[in-house]
């Protein structure tokens, strides 16, 4: 499952946004937070956080999403439980104030939570350092006690088809538009990376199915080639393709060549055939008769046949 998570200061317009989901988001869990209003969540959060001043960002924010290759949709109470148990192997306890939220309003449904990091005691118990990847290896952990597939798991799956339909459309493609435009047929969007040096220097791939404009900023979808693949760098792709269009180009100068040929053969088969057709209908045309004495002849018969 792609996941996220990081430490920030917060205001309350976090709370407010893991709230509404264009009005449809439904709050699946809450800890430690009597009020049922984003504002009174808020100040409930803030008192608590007062308790230890050390701490400057205090709130653990981030989401849990899921993908279509997990192969069904889960229910509420199993994402709410992905999450929970995914958080307490952070470091969250019962002690902790967090509220997580469901959002429907995209295409994959994803689970966000706020967590106050600092405990009602005032004691601080999760810690910042490498809080991203800890938490991811803390899905991963859970995914696989309940038998699903990994977010590790699935970006295998998908690297190998990225790699596999990159070769595909590499057999052809003669220039990189050639080659984005074969791979947005196939449902792949290739990113070019650029500098002033080399030209193109860097390529992103990214399913079509997996873009998703309300979590770039938070999560960037798909992959760098260097990510999908350590055997075919930028530098060979170029090579690839400018020996895709020298190819086209011989194959184009031979079919010239031999288009003239035939041409030329036809020509003058043609030229042929005219000059038959001509002796031909001359001869036809050329007047026949017959002689004088031959004329005479065929009177004589005719008068004796009387």
């Amino acid at each position: 499952m792609n996941n996220s998570a990081t430490t920030r200061t917060i205001t309350k317009i976090a709370l407010e946004y893991n709230g509404n989901d264009k009005g449809t988001a439904e709050t699946v869990a809450s800890n430690c937070l009597l009020s049922s209003t984003v504002e009174g969540q808020f100040l409930e959060m803030k008192t608590v956080v007062d308790r230890n001043t050390n701490v400057k960002k205090w709130a653990l924010t981030g989401y849990i999403s899921q993908p279509d290759e997990l192969g069904r949709k889960l229910t509420d109470e199993e994402f709410t439980e992905i999450a929970t148990k995914a958080l307490e192997k952070i470091g969250v306890s019962d002690k902790n104030q967090f509220r997580l939220d469901i959002h429907n309003s995209t295409k994959q449904k994803h689970i966000h939570f706020i967590v106050n990091r600092i405990d009602i005691s005032g004691k601080c118990t999760v810690k910042s350092h490498d809080v991203g990847r800890r938490f991811g290896e803390a899905v991963r952990e859970v995914c696989k006690e309940k038998g699903l597939l990994t977010d590790v798991e699935i970006g295998i799956q998908k690297k190998a088809e990225m790699l596999k339909n990159l070769k595909e459309s590499l057999k052809t493609a003669k220039n990189f538009d050639e080659l984005i435009f074969k791979m947005k047929e196939r449902g792949f969007e290739i990113q070019l990376s650029k500098n002033v040096k080399d030209g193109v220097s860097g390529m992103r791939i990214v399913m079509e199915k997996d873009k998703n404009p309300n979590t770039d900023r938070i999560y960037k979808a798909g992959y760098k080639l260097s990510e999908i693949t350590n055997k075919l760098k930028i530098a060979e792709i170029k090579v690839i393709l400018n020996e895709n269009k020298e190819r086209k180009l011989d194959d184009e100068t031979v079919f010239s060549e031999n288009s003239n040929q035939e041409n030329n053969g036809n020509i003058q088969k043609n030229n042929s055939v005219i000059s038959e057709v001509g002796k031909a209908i001359e001869q036809f045309l050329k007047p026949t008769y017959t002689s004088n004495s031959d004329d005479e002849l065929l009177k004589k018969k005719k008068w004796k046949s009387r």
